[in-house]
């Protein structure tokens, strides 16, 4: 009997310990992940990210949806993901774009649509539509410049019929070189 108790808290001793040591090396990746993405002056390295390996993207993804931290390292681990182009990462990046609070939303599409333009451009001009009449300007704004360099007649309809003037001139402003 005392042996089988014995053998009982052993085999539990067991896997606590492989949990806590997995959960354990996953904050301290986490952790890692989040110095990369801290800095004053800080520029997405495409190789330092590269080379985390496997498990990046859900690290990623981890932090940006993470209402506790703060959002601009939110906002970096949501353009990093762009890098990541995984299932995961573009379903994730999509239901971001559609139900966060706005500036995070505009990230996500953002992300997705540098992520994803080139291997699912149907699945980014989809979101892209919904997204040019959503209520938050920002995001109809994100959505007409991807639009813009997509579809060209309907980003005239877009501008023909947007009512918000600010909205119009910055869809028409000169998209960015870097996006």
């Amino acid at each position: 009997m005392k042996k089988k108790f014995f053998k009982q808290i052993y085999i539990i001793s067991i896997i606590y310990f492989c949990n806590f040591a997995e959960t354990s090396l996953a904050q301290t990746d986490k952790k890692k992940v989040i110095k990369m993405l801290e800095g004053r002056h800080w520029i997405l390295n495409k190789n330092k990210f590269n080379n985390l390996g496997e498990g990046a993207d859900n690290i990623l993804i981890d932090i940006a949806g993470d209402n506790k931290i703060i959002n601009y390292l939110r906002f970096r681990a949501l353009e990093a993901l762009a890098l990541f182009p995984t299932e995961k990462t573009a379903n994730f990046l999509e239901k971001i774009a559609e139900k966060s609070f706005s500036p995070i939303a505009r990230r996500g599409f953002e992300s997705f649509s540098r992520g994803f333009s080139k291997t699912k451009p149907k699945r980014v001009k989809n979101l892209a539509l919904k997204l040019l009449k959503h209520h938050r300007k920002n995001l109809r704004i994100a959505a007409a410049i991807f639009i813009r360099s997509e579809d060209s007649e309907i980003f005239k309809k877009f501008i023909k019929t947007e009512v918000d003037p600010w909205v119009r001139k910055e869809a028409l402003k000169k998209i960015k070189l870097n996006q």
